[in-house]
């Protein structure tokens, strides 16, 4: 099993722009469906575009690789996982790696909630908190593969969770895409430590993950996609520590001591949780996460933050669909040993920055 192990973007559409400052991961843009069966049963669709590749498992609708290279040129897996299909579904190791993960990510105070006049009782699988959806959630259910580009840049899977399932009313059903874009090259200036061969050769791709959910009746519905990233490669030895990250978050929401949001919307000004950067930041990449790691507890991050752009004309990361739910830029990351940053936007009005 591999130690690969990023937590919530909590999206319902989401596009990653991954920079890569180096040459492509030598494949073409138009790549026929590869399934592969792997020795030890994980099967996964391989989706592909320029300087992109990414894995999905139907297990989860689980992202296992992406594949981007850095600043020389090599390929490295960006994210966390693991090469076995029983690594994933182990009872006693959850961490919800790549997944989606639902019916309603994140926590549920005491493990019921009270709609249209009727309790729903759930399953208690965090403390006293019902976490992810319950002991089963989206992360442990098979997805169906329903559709593959015929040019190899995406894939749709789709799952039904019944009446009653963990405890929640109604039948939903959810549909889950994931595309790759290779997209134009990207002039990229000076300040970014490259010489003129290295400037040559830079692109970004990109890629999108859009959540559908519909439903019989009135339900939560908060769906996740639970990616862990290493830009340095999950492989490097190198932590994320060292990563740099700018949000666009000016407030975040505080929580209990069971990771409960209190209620309170609070500034970050002057605070550990201020990550916005700013021209006085190496790069104008925003701070160090390792000068920025909170006491307390949680140690460390496990908070929701409120995006600044919400509602705001869409910017420069945009859509596959063109509808009005354009995705607004919340994050951006750099991880300086590899080159290597990624841009995230989301049409939610909030992230979770764990």
């Amino acid at each position: 099993r591999s130690d690969r192990v990023g937590r919530n973007l909590q999206a319902r559409r989401v596009g990653m722009a991954l920079l890569a400052l180096a040459a492509a991961v030598p494949t073409a843009a138009l790549v026929a469906l590869i399934i592969r069966r792997r020795r030890n049963d994980l099967k996964v669709v391989v989706i592909k575009a320029r300087g992109i590749e990414v894995h999905v498992s139907p297990f989860g609708a689980t992202v296992t690789r992406v594949v981007v290279p850095d600043a020389t040129g090599a390929p490295g897996d960006v994210v966390l996982g693991y090469d076995r299909l029983a690594s994933y579904d182990d009872p006693s190791d959850r961490p919800y790696l790549g997944a989606i993960v639902g019916r309603v990510a994140n926590r549920i105070a005491g493990a019921r909630f009270t709609l249209d006049g009727e309790t729903h009782e759930l399953c208690a699988n965090n403390g006293p908190n019902c976490l992810h959806g319950g002991s089963k959630g989206f992360d442990r259910a098979w997805w169906t593969v329903d559709e593959v580009f015929e040019d190899g840049t995406g894939v749709r899977l789709t799952h039904v969770s019944e009446d009653g399932d963990e405890g929640f009313p109604g039948r939903v059903t959810i549909a889950v895409t994931y595309a790759v874009r290779a997209n134009e090259r990207r002039h990229v200036g000076s300040n970014h430590g490259l010489n003129d061969d290295d400037r040559a050769r830079s692109y970004d791709a990109t890629l999108f993950t859009t959540m559908v959910a519909s439903t019989n009746r009135t339900t939560p519905v908060n769906l996740a996609q639970h990616s862990y990233f290493n830009l340095a490669g999950h492989d490097s030895g190198v932590t994320i520590k060292d990563h740099r990250v700018k949000l666009r978050c000016s407030a975040y929401t505080p929580v209990d001591a069971t990771l409960i949001p209190t209620g309170e919307i609070r500034d970050v000004t002057g605070t550990e949780f201020d990550l916005r950067g700013g021209p006085g930041d190496a790069r104008d990449y925003g701070v160090r996460i390792g000068d920025r790691m909170p006491a307390g507890d949680p140690e460390g991050f496990d908070h929701n933050f409120v995006h600044d752009a919400f509602g705001l004309p869409g910017d420069e990361v945009g859509t596959l669909g063109g509808d009005d739910d354009t995705p607004r830029v919340i994050a951006r990351v750099w991880e300086p040993t590899s080159g290597r940053n990624m841009t995230v936007a989301t049409n939610a009005p909030g992230v979770q920055f764990y």
